[in-house]
């Protein structure tokens, strides 16, 4: 088939000029649509649910300059609270605080119930349960300032780059993994991202000792989601197969003291 060349002859060369324009902003349009796009994706967290999930550069503090604990609640859904029971486990953790560790525990008790309560509403404004509060007892004695030779930082004992994955400036010259506040939002978020990935809070406790990737690796290979039967499998680290009961532990003292032999101190829980 053959082309008359005369055909394009009679379309006026105004019109020629006003498709090229029009094609030029139709390929501007997909190329940013794609950006944008691909931009969205790189900020999601790997191994969480996608809805919940928040980009790890959005900012802390809201528009108005409210602080963390001011802040509305980020999603609709509260998470369903953990069922800590007593196991052999626990209660040898239990059997330490009330012995060895006991002065341990009503100094920390003690010295951080008003911090305790300000990072409890941070954390119900997350929609994360307030029994999750002891992992910060267990990191770090509510400290924000502690610190450990590996380079974590801060209450929650984040590392860096699980710290900016949540927003946190991380550098030189600021590091808010020291903040209280800010570093509690991201301890939140840090949480309820791990639950969502595997929807038990056992194994959500694991991986935030652990690493998801690697609760996720032994999960896979054994086959089995009972955080207890692949703890006593010794498929999991000693450190978490340690971690887990500890949290556990604090976090029934810190409901009911006086159940565990501290009537010398209120419930915090």
């Amino acid at each position: 088939m053959t082309t008359n060349p005369k055909t394009f002859c009679c379309i006026p060369s105004s019109l020629i000029a006003t498709l090229n324009r029009l094609v030029m902003v139709a390929v501007a349009m997909f190329v940013m649509a794609s950006v944008t796009g691909c931009g969205m994706l790189s900020h999601r967290f790997r191994g969480g649910s996608g809805s919940d999930l928040l980009a790890a550069d959005e900012s802390l503090i809201d528009s108005n300059g409210k602080g963390p604990s001011q802040l509305a609640p980020r999603t609709a859904r509260v998470l369903p609270k953990p069922e800590f029971g007593v196991t052999p486990e626990v209660q040898a953790e239990l059997n330490r605080f009330m012995t060895a560790e006991r002065q341990t525990v009503i100094r920390v008790l003690d010295e951080n119930s008003n911090r305790y309560q300000k990072t409890k509403e941070v954390f119900e404004g997350q929609g994360v349960p307030a029994e999750l509060l002891s992992v910060a007892a267990v990191e770090s004695g509510f400290n924000p300032q502690a610190h450990s030779p590996a380079g974590a930082r801060g209450m929650w004992q984040f590392m860096k780059s699980t710290a900016r994955i949540y927003g946190l400036k991380v550098g030189l010259t600021k590091d808010e993994r020291l903040d209280p506040d800010l570093s509690s939002v991201a301890a939140a978020k840090h949480l309820r991202d791990l639950f969502n990935s595997f929807n038990d809070w056992h194994l959500a406790l694991a991986a935030y000792n652990a690493g998801s990737g690697a609760v996720n690796r032994v999960v896979s290979a054994k086959g089995e989601r009972d955080f207890w039967g692949l703890s006593r499998q010794g498929a999991l680290p000693r450190e978490t197969r340690n971690f887990v009961p500890r949290v556990i532990a604090l976090s029934l003292i810190f409901k009911d003291p006086s159940r565990y032999g501290f009537s010398e101190i209120k419930a915090i829980g």
